[in-house]
């Protein structure tokens, strides 16, 4: 059988594409339905005809995908804009399209958003509070950021057989996610999980997968780690060493419809702001094998989403079809695969590498969309070609959304309608970054004051070190000495580096952990207190939460002072899309206004037959299959309900 292959991608029509974002538009008629985090729905209604009814699969194939940093409000004014037979306008067009998935949570940022997602759970109950730690420098300097998900006990290994002491697994997750849940119904079912990122893989994966893969950029390969297995998969070993990456970056990346972009993307190319990632370039075209690091930067380019979709696509054939290459320990040959049910999970990452580097609002990240809308069209017809367009179906959303480049407030047309109201919260003030690095060295400073002088020396530390280990978004964390410190002694320092963090503009509030109460608000409490309340998890995290201004993010490291990032508390990083196909089950043409974080992880389970996580079991269930308050208000939002089309409905959902 031969590799399958999705790069390069056939380049799609550009017909615009009319009418997806609109109320009343869809196919056969649509529907306009919003739900509240506090579970109340209203609908609005037109009359609609449904997809034909689907011939069932033995069992389900499933796929979720989540696009890194894909916000609500990016998708919601991009979406019109991109080809009818484009992968989003084919969700749109046959699914249902929530366009704003609301988080509960302050601390928007790639692994909490993926555990909300996967659990239905906040960062307070999932255990996942922050994307990275600190490592404490014996020196006294701050100390270096790692992976929140490392694990010393832990292999890495990779498709090239190279194996790394340390590497990461699933230990920290508190709750129980899809994955968890589809593994106890169903322990022959197939769990893949594929990402660029360590934790948009790990942490949708579960503790049980088949499968869980992610790319170190360090070793130019895909990797997995022994807290799942004792060797690489051998279905994935091809495509996931480096001369397999190496191939999809051969050619430099260049727009794929130059007209559109120059008619669509609101800064010029070389827009101020933008980082010069190891040499890839600010503007078009960017020669990823050119550049100073080209495993490093290739994620920062459309090719990165290309290389998981081909892994995914190999894990299809593989375990949904039993065939390609593979060791037969990977496959149990009691039965037909397709009577064993399927999550195949991709995070496709590059959207936020590219944000991260060019801005949100660049030429590249307009061609990343592109690109992605293409790639996926190209997968969903792949899975069609495969095992039937009636036989799989797919959830797609994101983990957070997107900010603007500080240097924006000096391209009028990137924030639109300021100083109007927005409806993402969206900044019309200063916008800028802030400087880990610098607020830990300077706080380091004012502890020494308060305390009067460096920490003392110790065996693990015998220059002493340093009070504050590090600031790693969004914590100050104190090092060893500090945490130990009398309780007097430790409130003197906390007192002087609130005094301090408080003098700084680019903070909104700075929260002393240990004072955060005991027990959350509700959920549909979208306060300050309590979104950053439902963000800490005792124990975990740090110990100072600074929330950062509107228009303010923690600099994303890629060059210091240049890029854009998220990780705030307001809507414009707070809310994603959902897109929901399932033939016979998601309504198709659906728009729903606003539906909770925890109809993500409702929706996947019900399309896999599995019970849903804890957390979410009172969420929406956009598959409608299991009988739900909120549910019977989608039906009646498809013009079945009593009151007839145009008529606005009120519902009720279970309490939380």
């Amino acid at each position: 059988m031969k590799q399958p292959s999705l790069t390069p991608f056939p380049m799609v029509a550009a017909a615009a594409l009319a009418g997806v974002v609109s109320v009343s538009a869809g196919c056969g008629g649509a529907s306009s339905v919003r739900f509240g985090n506090d579970g109340s729905l209203h609908a609005k209604t037109t009359p609609h005809v449904d997809m034909r009814d689907p011939h069932q699969r033995t069992a389900p194939l499933v796929v979720s995908i989540v696009v890194d940093q894909l916000a609500a409000w990016v998708l919601d004014e991009r979406l019109a804009t991109l080809p009818a037979d484009g992968g989003f306008a084919r969700l749109v067009r046959e699914g249902t399209r929530v366009r704003s998935l609301v988080y509960a949570h302050a601390v928007t940022d790639t692994a909490p958003g993926h555990a909300s997602l996967y659990t239905g759970a906040v960062p307070r109950d999932s255990g996942i509070v922050a994307n990275e730690t600190v490592e404490a420098d014996p020196t006294g300097k701050p100390g270096k950021r790692v992976t929140i998900l490392f694990d010393p006990t832990l292999t890495s290994l990779s498709a090239s057989g190279k194996h790394v002491v340390g590497s990461s697994g699933p230990e920290l997750l508190l709750a129980d996610g899809v994955s968890d849940r589809l593994h106890d119904a169903f322990p022959s079912a197939t769990i893949v999980s594929v990402s660029l990122k360590d934790r948009g893989a790990v942490i949708p994966a579960g503790r049980h997968p088949t499968a869980a893969l992610w790319f170190d950029s360090a070793e130019g390969s895909f990797v997995t780690s022994t807290a799942y297995d004792d060797h690489f998969p051998g279905w994935a070993t091809a495509l996931g060493r480096p001369e397999a990456v190496a191939k999809l970056f051969a050619r430099p990346w260049t727009p794929l419809d130059a007209g559109w972009l120059g008619k669509h993307a609101q800064t010029p190319d070389a827009q101020p702001g933008e980082a010069n990632w190891f040499g890839l370039g600010t503007t078009f075209p960017h020669d990823v094998a050119g550049s100073e690091k080209p495993f490093v930067t290739f994620r920062a380019t459309p090719y990165g989403d290309d290389a998981v979709l081909q892994l995914g696509l190999a894990a299809v054939d593989r375990f949904a079809l039993g065939r390609g290459a593979g060791t037969l320990d990977e496959v149990d040959d009691d039965g037909d695969p397709g009577d064993r049910p399927m999550l195949l999970a991709m995070s496709l990452s590059s959207n936020d590498y590219v944000s991260h580097v060019f801005g949100p609002n660049s030429y590249e990240s307009w061609d990343e969309l592109r690109r992605l809308d293409a790639s996926l069209a190209r997968f969903f017809h792949e899975l069609d070609d495969r095992v039937g367009a009636d036989k799989w179906t797919a959830v797609l959303s994101a983990d957070h959304g997107a900010g603007y480049l500080p240097e924006g407030n000096t391209v009028s047309t990137m924030r639109p309608g300021c100083p109007a109201p927005d409806p993402w919260d969206r900044p019309c003030g200063p916008l800028g970054r802030i400087l880990p690095d610098e607020i830990a060295a300077s706080l380091e400073k004012d502890a020494r004051a308060a305390l009067g002088g460096p920490p003392p020396a110790s065996r693990s530390f015998p220059l002493g070190g340093a009070w504050v280990a590090g600031v790693a978004d969004p914590y100050v964390i104190y090092g060893a000495a500090a945490a130990a410190l009398p309780p007097a002694r430790r409130a003197i320092l906390t007192k002087a580096l609130m005094t301090a963090l408080a003098r700084r503009p680019e903070l909104e509030k700075v929260y002393d952990v240990r004072q955060l109460p005991p027990s959350c608000p509700p959920l549909a409490d979208e306060s300050l207190d309590s979104l950053v309340c439902h963000s800490y998890a005792p124990a975990r995290g740090g110990d100072l939460y600074l929330v950062a201004k509107p228009g303010y993010f923690f600099d994303p490291s890629v060059v210091v002072g240049k890029g854009e990032s998220h990780g705030s508390p307001y809507r414009y990083d707070r809310t994603v899309p959902l897109l929901v196909r399932a033939p016979g089950r998601a309504t198709a043409g659906l728009l729903v206004q606003t539906a909770p974080f925890g109809a993500f992880s409702r929706t996947l389970a019900s399309l896999l037959g599995a019970p849903p996580p804890e957390a979410s079991r009172n969420a929406p269930d956009l598959a409608g299959n299991v009988p739900h308050a909120a549910n019977s208000a989608l039906a009646a939002a498809s013009g079945l309900g009593k009151e007839g089309p145009g008529q606005l409905h009120s519902f009720t959902a279970p309490p939380e």
